[in-house]
């Protein structure tokens, strides 16, 4: 899924015609190829609602209040569906009523008092739950259209013959390099202002406390 659709990404880029000179699919592909980066640069949190059904997540417990903190994997947190813990084969599932919810930090905070599954001195629950925008943030936005801008830009140089194939992919210290014929890895990582750019305006939605 994109982050954008190809009219408003020839919007966001000054209201280029871009369906001239290239393919709808082409273009399609490119804002998913760089959606994906986007979301994998992002490290967890998601620009879309999505459920997420029985997650096997790692838990807290709270030595002197006997809180139980179950940190989600994806952020921002909409709301909680179940927390489960397992002992044997037996699942269980905790009282979810009173939880205290940091939706943005993604931290689901539990009073309990009972054994969690336990794998090598880890307490894990099994977590059902619902994460991510509900719309695509103006900035989140902007990004995709600068990064797809970028690699149709890269693209385009590369089948006149002006450059080297396309090798490689950046995000801020988010990097993918890809062998394509006789191209070197890294030949172009495609690390211009527009790459500098959008990984300031997607700075605020990384996971936080993740480098």
């Amino acid at each position: 899924m994109s982050y954008v659709t190809i009219a408003e990404f020839q919007t966001l880029i000054g209201g280029v015609d871009l369906t001239a000179d290239h393919p709808t699919a082409y273009l399609q592909s490119v804002l998913d190829v760089v959606s994906d980066h986007i979301e994998a640069y992002c490290m967890g949190t998601l620009f879309s609602e999505t459920i997420l059904t029985d997650e096997r997540i790692r838990a807290f417990v709270h030595g002197r209040t006997n809180q139980l903190r179950v940190r989600v994997k994806h952020i921002p947190l909409v709301s909680v569906q179940s927390v489960k813990y397992r002992i044997g084969s037996t699942e269980s599932t905790i009282d979810i009523t009173e939880a205290d919810l940091d939706k943005v930090d993604g931290y689901i905070n539990l009073t309990w008092y009972g054994p969690l599954w336990r794998v090598k001195d880890i307490w894990i629950t099994v977590t059902s739950y619902t994460a991510g925008y509900s719309i695509v943030p103006d900035m989140v936005k902007m990004a995709t259209a600068l990064l797809a801008q970028e690699w149709v830009d890269a693209d385009d140089k590369a089948s006149s013959g002006s450059v080297g194939v396309l090798s490689g992919y950046s995000i801020g210290n988010y990097a993918e390099n890809y062998s394509v014929g006789n191209a070197e890895a890294g030949n172009l990582g495609l690390g211009s202002s527009r790459s500098r750019l959008a990984a300031q305006l997607l700075g605020k939605y990384r996971r936080p406390g993740v480098k």
